[in-house]
């Protein structure tokens, strides 16, 4: 199991400042850090499938850590790519806004409203919503949201060539902020995508990196 990191990285943020930490151990400059590191886990898997890169890409939950904007992706985005990020942390949108070029949808993921109110913002920007995205992904977050509502509304939205590329510890992170909605176990979450309408292009549960995980990784990757 990982004791150590692979590099240094930034970890003090606007609006969340190390010395103004509200949560304790669980987002301390070494979760900060764990965080960033085990987001990157997605990055092999991305790799891998470039050859399948369409130009609209959605990072759910970026926070100050997108994974479309890593270094060792750029080569292999389209020329024309086209970033999406959907966030709802004001400090996270301004700094994003910032440092790259994308469009950010504000919207809070958990609402009633939300499918209409993405689908009406998507509308609005590209013209249409149906079949739009060819890559989505999601690192950390559906321990956070209505993991089921999300992917519902997402399928629609999802190319018939496209796909999500999902990484995530069940109930790993700052558990204050967890939903009830969360997934309660990895097969959960493989039975819920496929109840909606998904397939398994890939799966593959990985072995803890922190001793601080309490479950196994859960890599997967859904196509329609």
């Amino acid at each position: 199991m990982q004791k150590s990191i692979e590099k240094s990285y930034q970890i003090e943020w606007p609006g969340w400042s190390l010395s103004d930490n509200k949560y304790g151990k669980e987002f301390d400059a070494e979760a900060r850090i764990r965080m960033i590191e085990t987001g990157r886990k997605l990055l092999p898997y991305l790799l891998d499938n470039s050859a399948i890169f369409g130009e609209n890409f959605l990072e759910i939950g970026p926070f100050f850590t997108p994974i479309l904007f890593s270094e060792e992706l750029q080569n292999y985005l389209p020329k024309n790519h086209n970033i999406n990020f959907l966030e709802n942390d004001q400090n996270v949108i301004n700094w994003l806004s910032e440092k790259f070029r994308c469009f950010i949808f504000k919207l809070n993921i958990d609402s009633t409203t939300f499918f209409h109110d993405l689908t009406q913002k998507m509308t609005a920007q590209f013209g249409y919503y149906k079949d739009f995205y060819d890559v989505v992904t999601m690192s950390q977050i559906v321990n956070y949201v209505d993991y089921k509502q999300l992917l519902t509304s997402l399928f629609p939205m999802l190319n018939k060539e496209g796909y999500i590329f999902l990484n995530n510890v069940v109930d790993y992170g700052i558990p204050i902020l967890f939903s009830e909605q969360r997934p309660k176990s990895n097969q959960e979450i493989i039975d819920t995508a496929k109840a909606i309408g998904y397939k398994i292009y890939y799966k593959e549960e990985q072995p803890k990196m922190f001793d601080e995980e309490p479950n196994k990784r859960l890599i997967l990757i859904l196509s329609k």
